[in-house]
This record gives structure tokens, sequence and C-alpha cells, in this order.
């Protein structure tokens, strides 16, 4: 035996090490006769969302958070009827109710849809672990209005880049004006990058080389890349509040908390023009005339990165790069072609 084989030999076996996942061990030690199949018989609605959420959160962090919607709007069922949920009630009947329901609360075509879907995703992976359900749970249209979405011009988020938050609330606690800051900027910020909120609050500087910013997507995986020199309205205030920030996010919080605050700031700002709406409630379509700064959310900052650009004339292909999407036909969803 040659000397490096001895010594190859006398080498302790070490077992590699990998991350603890919880409940990944009790779940190997079940026996054959304890059914390693979920088994959804006779469990309520709410049973099988929580369900589907322990199942699929520990490959989608933040799983539970996209469907905190759907289960506030199902729990608000229950204690509007006093009832319990079962699965098997969620039948093309069911959806005429659940949509009305949803559109009665104020709630938009869109959102209702996104709801529907969910619970229709939940209910199809709780048929593969032997849940009751009814064989008309996929038969549901929710109404297709169009809905006005706004993008802002490069005017208006100059507008709001240069808004003095410390003359403004001069009367408020420093607290409040610093919190004011940090929303302004963020949403300047935003426009400039045109990312998702989930995207924006995890961005550091490894994202950044020189004038490129590059991130991968938490939604899609899609990698995006964006020139700031060409694509931002503003260069030297983007790179100001990138400095002021070490190259991390101005506000981050929960895209709720960011939306509360950003309303309130964009009605200082003096976005109060009237933005005419439809929608479709109960069978009727309802207009509405709504002040401009409830419109504006976290996602009016990437419609507005697109659609400032596409009226720059630069390259669709090189926006939609930089938006990270997956084809023209989604970007141009983001284009908002009345301006």
């Amino acid at each position: 035996m040659s000397a490096a084989l001895s010594i190859a030999a006398a080498q302790p076996f070490v077992r590699p090490t990998m991350p603890e996942l919880t409940g990944f061990k009790a779940y190997l030690s079940k026996s054959l006769y304890d059914p390693f199949v979920l088994d959804l018989k006779d469990a309520s609605l709410m049973q099988i969302v929580n369900a589907c959420i322990k199942a699929k959160s520990k490959m989608h962090r933040g799983y539970r958070e996209s469907l905190g919607s759907l289960i506030y709007n199902l729990q608000s069922i229950e204690a509007a009827y006093g009832i319990q949920l079962m699965p098997m009630q969620v039948t093309d009947i069911f959806w005429e109710y659940f949509i009305a329901f949803c559109q009665g609360r104020g709630l938009k075509s869109s959102t209702v849809n996104t709801l529907c879907n969910q619970l229709r995703s939940v209910l199809n992976w709780s048929v593969k672990h032997n849940a009751s359900v009814s064989s008309t749970y996929t038969d549901f249209r929710v109404p297709r209005v169009h809905n006005q979405e706004i993008a802002l011009t490069a005017d208006e988020v100059s507008r709001i880049a240069y808004f003095d938050i410390d003359l403004f609330y001069a009367d408020r606690r420093k607290d409040y004006r610093e919190s004011m800051h940090r929303v302004r900027d963020m949403f300047v910020l935003s426009c400039a990058l045109g990312q998702r909120h989930s995207d924006m609050v995890r961005i550091d500087a490894s994202c950044f080389e020189r004038n490129i910013f590059r991130i991968t997507q938490q939604k899609t995986g899609n990698l995006a890349v964006v020139d700031i020199d060409k694509f931002s309205v503003n260069p030297k205030t983007v790179y100001r509040i990138l400095d002021q920030y070490n190259y991390e996010a101005p506000y981050k919080s929960t895209i709720g908390n960011y939306n509360y605050a950003l309303h309130a700031l964009m009605q200082d700002i003096g976005f109060t023009e009237p933005v005419r709406t439809e929608e479709r409630v109960e069978g009727k379509l309802v207009v509405t005339n709504m002040p401009k700064w409830k419109m504006i959310t976290s996602h009016t900052a990437r419609r507005t990165f697109a659609t400032v650009n596409v009226v720059r004339g630069y390259n669709i292909h090189a926006i939609k790069k930089a938006t990270g999407h997956s084809d023209l036909r989604s970007l141009d969803r983001y284009v908002c072609d009345e301006r």
C-alpha cells in the first residue's frame, strides 16, 4: 500500500452536513403504516388553506403573506354568516356569491380575480390529498373590466423628488419627517429601477456595478438588468439616494405599510386631481372619480418606469430586460398608453 493510500485510509469519515429542515426528520421517520400521504378528506376549507401554506412555505417563503387577503375574506364570510366553510361548498354557484361579496367590499376586479385563482390553486393541490371538493370548483369567470391604472410623468417624478419634506412637515415630529424622507426616496428610487416592492426591499451594494443594477426577481426568478444612466429620469438624484442609504432600500416595510405612508405623502404633495375609474359591482358598471393620490401605490413606480422609457423612445426589448418581464405582452400591460 502506498504512503498516500495509507494516509487516506487513516482519515476518519466525516458525514457531510446539510441545513436542518424543520419536520423533515419526523416525516421521514414515519412507518409505512403511518401514511406519507396527507389525508384532507374531512378537512374544512380553512384547514386546507393552512395545510397548503404549511406544505409550500418551505420552498416559497412569504407564501402565507401572499394568501393573506384570501384568508381574510374567507374568514370574513365565516364570521358574517356564522358558518364553517367546507371545500365541497366551492361550486360554480359559490363563485357567483363569492365574487359579488368581494366586489361589494370595494375590491377591484383584478384583485378578485387573484383571490379566485389563489383559492382554485389551493383546491387543485388539495385534490391530490383526498380533499372532498365539488366537481364544479374550477368553473368561475370574473367579469373583465378595463381597470384604470396610472403612471406618472417624468416631471411628476421630479416633483416628488424635490418636494421639501422638512418645510412641509416642519410642525411634525422628527421621526415622522425622517419616515417621510424615506418613503419619498423609496418611491423615486423605485421609479428609477422599475422593480417590484418585494425586490426593492432586498437591494444592497452587491446589486450594483457602477451604473448597472442587477437583481434576480423573487417572484419570477428572472434577471433584471437596469442601466441607471440611461433609464432613470435624473441619474444624479438616484446616485444621491443610493449613497445616502448605503445602496440599500430607503424604506424597508411590508407593502401595506409602505402604500399607507405613500398615500399620505402623495396627498400632501398635491396629487388631488380626479381620475375616472370603472368597476363592475354585482353586475353593474360603477363609475367613480378617484383622487389621483389614492391610485398611486408601490406598483405605480414600476408602471412609471416602463411608460416613461417607452415615451422617451428606448428600445422595448431593452426595457423588457430592465423590468425582467418574460415577454412583451406582459410588459405591454405596464405601459399606460393613454398618455
